[in-house]
């Protein structure tokens, strides 16, 4: 920062203590201060949502990755020694099932993942880059506010306290002068920006519309791929079995086989 740079700052940083401290009058306008919020709230939003989506993503592949490794241990459980046709029956289904996940895993994610970040997160990212532009508008706003209000109170103050001092009258007019500008500075980026922000809240819903739609067709593909791999397993399991499940009676056959290893001698050696 240039000593120009460093003094300027040094003079705002005084002039927000003053108008912190009520003794110099702020410039106030309701109309900016509205569309500033209404930004604000926008920009919260979809800074938030660009995280969600990234976090969705980020989900889908620990649970996918998780379903892998369940399938993995699963395909063991069986052992490699079928002792009947109920046991090899469900070595193979359990086995089938693990590289069905491995499918979803590697395939079925890789196909919703380039089109996810192509028409869902690229999309929010861009639109919330233009927020650092816009940031740096309204800071530089808000310099030129406190800039344009301490001069008006230094104008003040020359006006109602003068001086006798022979370059009083130069010194007024050149303040006033200055204040001329900065004032005129300030209501031009402060005009734009009531122009501007509005219409950019005006465009998030056409802007992020198509991502919300390509959202709600990827996920459908996503889950109704998966759908169609396990519904094709299932019909595979054995058909007592899923109507046990249905009528709600294959709890009580579990409840069953587990009185059975109570039973056991092993099982209830203390």
């Amino acid at each position: 920062m240039s000593w120009s740079g460093i003094k300027k700052a040094i003079n705002r940083a005084g002039a927000q203590v003053m108008l912190k401290t009520g003794h110099i009058e702020e410039t106030v306008d309701k109309e900016y201060e509205f569309e500033e919020k209404r930004y604000r709230q926008m920009e919260k939003t979809s800074t938030q949502l660009q995280k969600e989506l990234k976090h969705y993503l980020e989900s889908l592949r620990i649970l996918s990755n998780a379903q892998v490794s369940v399938s993995e241990v699963l395909s063991q459980f069986y052992g490699n020694e079928a002792k009947n046709d109920y046991s090899h029956k469900y070595r193979s289904v359990s086995e089938e099932y693990h590289q069905i996940m491995n499918s979803i895993n590697t395939k079925s994610l890789a196909d919703l993942e380039r089109p996810y970040n192509q028409t869902v997160l690229n999309p929010i990212s861009k639109f919330n880059s233009y927020y650092i532009e816009i940031n740096d508008a309204i800071k530089k706003r808000n310099h030129k506010k406190i800039d344009y209000d301490a001069m008006k109170s230094k104008v003040r103050r020359m006006i109602e306290k003068p001086s006798t001092d022979s370059s009083y009258d130069g010194k007024l007019s050149q303040s006033q002068a200055q204040l001329t500008t900065l004032q005129q500075s300030y209501d031009t980026l402060n005009d734009q920006l009531k122009q501007e922000l509005p219409k950019l809240l005006d465009l998030r819903t056409p802007f992020l519309d198509p991502s919300f739609e390509a959202f709600v067709k990827l996920q459908l593909r996503f889950f109704n791929d998966n759908y169609n791999q396990l519904n094709n397993l299932q019909t595979k399991l054995d058909a007592k079995s899923r109507e046990d499940y249905i009528n709600g009676s294959l709890d009580e056959k579990i409840d069953s086989v587990l009185i059975k290893m109570k039973e056991l001698n092993i099982t209830g050696a203390t």
